[in-house]
């Protein structure tokens, strides 16, 4: 796991109760495999933006179903 994947599996495990980081991959969907529900994704999504400087789009909040999504909107952002 490299990049922003694995920055953002490692905000990720702090999330979740028990699961490592090396357990989530960008295919990893959010509330599915990791089992996040929505106030717990946009405690996740605010987090994000403070952390790593970036802005969730609204259009974005459409699209988000995995965690390679969310290392996606890390990468636009230019911030590492």
């Amino acid at each position: 796991m490299t990049g922003s994947i694995a920055e953002v599996a490692d905000l990720l495990a702090r999330h979740l109760d028990g699961t490592p980081p090396a357990g989530i991959t960008a295919e990893s969907r959010l509330e599915d495999d990791l089992g996040l529900n929505s106030a717990q994704v946009v405690d996740l999504l605010s987090e994000l933006e403070e952390r790593f400087g970036c802005v969730v789009e609204d259009e974005d909040l459409d699209t988000l179903e995995r965690v390679g999504d969310l290392a996606a909107i890390v990468d636009r952002a230019g911030v590492r």
